[in-house]
């Protein structure tokens, strides 16, 4: 069998090579490439996102993070437009027509990639999407035994990642938590395979107790520093308020 040689680069020439810079929707907190978000349920996530969404579609900063306008498509695939149209009320007076939303969708391996990339070609200037959840977009299929569950985990992210990959945007993919928390890291309570947060370039996860107001956003990927948001709901706007933002050196300081 013949194959292709590998395609190399030796280190002096990429270190003087131009390169394009990783492109950031959100400054300092979502870069282009795959984001998983994930959340216990119930807890304002897709409020969450619908915010992000109208954010960055009007260029208006997220929180304290500067946006960087662009389009923006979610996939908000758990609700129905009436549903969303009370939600966009208290968020906003005027809804960017730069943000399209679609309620329904074809699954991962049946049709996704290709409506994703059609929409892609018909509205260029979108730079991220949002996919709210990533369980809808996953085909309905037993996966029995432990190599089974990652291989199908690794497959449907890497079709999600070789999509923000190749046109160069920011894929969001909203995601649930295990009901048993790990106090050492938050980050093995997603639900599924450690390949969903391993593969992503980025990763979210929203942590809040129904009986607080305040909730806790942790931050790290392979663009971003690995930071900690708390944030406060506001019942009036409903919207979630930055009260702190945490960076590593504050985190070690606070654990020590």
């Amino acid at each position: 069998m013949q194959v292709e040689k590998l395609k190399t680069i030796d280190a002096d020439t990429l270190l003087i090579t131009p390169l394009h810079k990783t492109l950031f929707v959100v400054e300092g907190l979502i870069p282009q490439g795959f984001s998983v978000r994930p959340g216990s349920s119930k807890i304002g996530k897709s409020r969450l996102m619908l915010w992000l969404g109208i954010q960055v579609a009007s260029g208006n900063p997220l929180w304290e993070f500067r946006t960087h306008k662009c389009d923006v498509l979610y996939l908000c695939l758990e609700d129905t437009y009436t549903r969303l149209q009370s939600r966009l009320y208290p968020l906003t007076d005027k809804a960017p027509s730069e943000l399209r939303i679609a309620t329904t969708s074809y699954q991962i391996g049946c049709g996704l990639k290709q409506q994703i990339e059609q929409y892609l070609a018909d509205y260029p200037m979108t730079k991220l999407v949002i996919i709210d959840t990533f369980q809808k977009v996953r085909e309905s299929k037993s996966i029995s035994g432990k190599n089974g569950m990652y291989a199908g985990d690794y497959d449907d992210i890497s079709a999600l990642k070789d999509i923000s990959d190749r046109y160069g945007i920011a894929v969001v993919v909203v995601h649930h938590v295990r009901k048993l928390r790990d106090a050492n890291d938050p980050f093995n309570e997603v639900t599924g395979s450690t390949e969903i947060t391993g593969v992503a370039d980025t990763s979210f996860i929203l942590k809040h107790s129904r009986s607080s107001e305040t909730g806790t956003l942790l931050a790290t990927g392979r663009d971003i520093a690995h930071q900690e948001l708390t944030l406060k709901f506001n019942k009036g706007s409903h919207l979630w308020e930055l009260v702190e933002q945490k960076d590593m050196d504050d985190i070690r300081r606070e654990n020590s």
